[in-house]
């Protein structure tokens, strides 16, 4: 079957799953209170999952996020309101009220276009408040969507008691209709459309971009990752989720009252993807539809018990985060469990099967087609020009020149804490110099940020290891293949035939490096459970994906075993060779700079102090002075800094 022709049936599937509810609630005549459950139930579970997008996923913290429902509730009750007062005002009654097809149309009608208001009201909203605190890194997000709740809640209230000499918004009594259980299919029907939207969005090159921010979000922004324009979209999809879900339920209430979605409101919004596992779909939807109940059930207490409701509620949070802190799921899916318990039922001598590795039918020793373009036009140049960086009064890297021909491999040494990883910095776009010039290809890079940077060509590691290390190895170099993606965030949702296509390339290209560094066989297993070695060789491949024209590496070497550095020398010269780079080198082993640069820069203190051929760099008694901390004598020089 086709894969669109698949998805469409997938869809249909899901969709009938709400009407069939919607059946079984009227064949069995449920209470209202029953249907009151259920319809809470679907509208909780979209919230959530519009959460974990936010929270799970992208690693940003809202603590105010009822406040999008505020707006949603509010915007989308004044416009159905305004509709019957001013549209219908003559309309036939039946057509409001009665069960034939012309009415359900038009009540149909009536509901999309006042939920269409009510999420744009929340996007607005959303946008407003991420534009300016996603920029910065920290609790900034929370901070602001604290604030944002209060302030909506005031505003809303101070409109009504202005308007109407009320502190609610309530709906024309002829929408009773839409309390009746239609509006329980209506609730699981953008739950599951929320489901889809999120796990499609997650699922693909592009959507894997916001775990990696959560993971670290400097890393992301090197491998090529616009980190706010990516914060942002959660963002705003999170806070349209709930606008939507703010919509529906004032319509099955008939009433928006901005009291209903206070700072209380929010926790309650927070706690299920919580307890579900930051990061699990599965796990925020499960939590969700159990919290639910369980907040019922406690609203059931006798009259006299009521006072312990919150206290029991309280408990079994606390219960729950003692006894798995990382939430119920962990990070778990649903496919991810299936895929586990089929491994534990296999017998293998009383040991649980290893993961599959995942094979590539590409050639190790072959160019990547692709993304990745393998050897072509020469690098472009790279000049620094008396960069200088201040911390305060403390003067990290003064006047520091460096100029990079195409296909050097150049190596920058020093002393601990002479500014080595500072200029590095500098030069990605970490730090924005003091004063002096980055140029590249005669284009200044001063004020342009990680992503800009690794965007017009330049990759880096780092002196500590910064993987996204609860992501899978492939995905590691995935992510950094993302920008080179003509398909974007709509195509990942839709899953159309040219996003399929990509991610197959992906794919392929991330396998195709894997395979260069000797990594293709534990390509399904978890970064951060990878030996040191391995892991130094997976930023570097990671690094590559980004398809740059100059790599700067720092420390490759640390850590590794002498074979390990004579394996690291071999690998650094043939991707240079096979990837036509340039190629800035920190390390502190002298082996590995002498036997693989060609060009050597000495920092002390911020300062060049020398530059010249590994040879020439050996025999200055500058050189050894700085690292030995005294005059050179009568040792020789090149012994010393054998």
């Amino acid at each position: 079957m086709p894969v669109q022709l698949r998805n469409l049936v997938v869809l249909l599937a899901a969709l009938g799953v709400p009407l069939l509810a919607q059946y079984l609630a009227d064949r069995f005549a449920l209470s209202p209170y029953a249907q009151a459950v259920l319809f809470k139930i679907g509208m909780n579970v979209t919230l959530a999952v519009g959460l974990s997008l936010i929270i799970g996923f992208a690693g940003q913290f809202s603590i105010g996020h009822a406040g999008f429902m505020s707006l949603g509730s509010f915007f989308s009750a004044a416009f159905t309101s305004f509709v019957l007062l001013h549209w219908t005002a003559g309309m036939d009654p039946a057509l409001l009220s009665g069960d034939g097809f012309g009415a359900a149309f038009v009540r149909g009608g009536l509901l999309l276009g006042s939920m269409f208001v009510g999420t744009l009201a929340a996007a607005v909203g959303s946008i407003i408040v991420g534009v300016p605190s996603l920029r910065l890194r920290g609790d900034y997000l929370a901070i602001a969507t604290l604030g944002f709740g209060e302030i909506v809640y005031n505003l809303l209230l101070i409109y009504l008691q202005k308007n109407s000499g009320d502190t609610a918004l309530y709906i024309d009594y002829r929408l009773e209709f839409m309390s009746r259980p239609v509006n329980i299919a209506s609730a699981w029907i953008l739950a599951l459309l929320a489901i889809l939207v999120v796990r499609n969005l997650v699922s693909s090159t592009t959507g894997r971009a916001l775990p990696a921010i959560r993971e670290d979000e400097i890393a992301a922004s090197a491998v090529g990752v616009n980190t706010t324009r990516y914060k942002l979209l959660a963002f705003v999809l999170g806070s349209v989720l709930a606008g939507a879900a703010g919509a529906l339920e004032s319509h099955q209430t008939l009433t928006a009252n901005p009291a209903s979605y206070r700072f209380d409101r929010s926790i309650e919004l927070i706690v299920p993807v919580v307890l579900g596992g930051s990061g699990s779909l599965t796990g925020c939807v499960l939590a969700s539809a159990a919290f639910t109940y369980l907040l019922e059930l406690l609203r059931d207490l006798p009259s006299g018990a009521q006072q312990y409701r919150t206290i029991l509620y309280a408990g079994v949070l606390v219960l729950v985060m003692i006894l798995r802190p990382q939430g119920l799921m962990g990070r778990w899916e649903l496919g991810d469990l299936a895929a586990f318990l089929r491994r534990r039922g296999k017998p293998a001598g009383g040991r649980a099967a290893p993961p599959t590795p995942i094979r590539t039918t590409t050639p190790p020793d072959a160019s990547a087609p692709g993304f990745l373009s393998g050897k072509g036009t020469a690098p472009p140049r790279l000049t620094c020009e008396a960069l200088t960086i201040r911390f305060g009064g403390l003067t990290a890297v003064n006047k520091f020149s460096l100029c990079l021909d195409a296909g050097e491999i150049v190596g920058l040494i020093g002393p601990n804490g002479a500014g080595k990883t500072t200029c590095f910095n500098m030069i990605t776009g970490v730090y924005r110099p003091s004063a002096g010039d980055i140029r590249l290809a005669d284009r200044s890079l001063v004020g342009c940020n990680c992503a800009a940077i690794n965007g017009r060509g330049i990759a880096r590691t780092f002196q500590n290891i910064r993987l996204f290390g609860d992501l899978t190895v492939l995905d590691n170099v995935r992510i950094a293949l993302h920008a080179h993606l003509t398909t974007g965030v709509p195509a990942a949702i839709f899953r159309t035939p040219r996003f399929y296509h990509e991610e197959r390339l992906a794919r392929q290209q991330a396998m195709h490096l894997l395979t260069l560094f000797d990594l293709a066989g534990l390509a399904s297993e978890v970064a951060s459970s990878l030996p040191y070695g391995a892991q130094r060789r997976l930023e570097i491949a990671r690094a590559l994906a980004t398809a740059p024209r100059i790599l700067c590496l720092d420390e490759p070497a640390a850590g590794m075993n002498p074979a390990e550095k004579r394996d690291l020398m071999s690998l650094i010269r043939r991707i240079r060779d096979q990837f036509g780079l340039t190629i800035l080198l920190i390390e502190h082993d002298m082996r590995v700079v002498m036997g693989v640069c060609e060009r050597i820069l000495v920092l002390d203190y911020g300062e060049t102090i020398a530059e010249g051929r590994p040879e020439d760099i050996r025999d200055n008694p500058r050189v050894v002075e700085a690292y030995l901390g005294k005059p050179l004598g009568a040792q020789p020089a090149a012994k010393a800094l054998a």
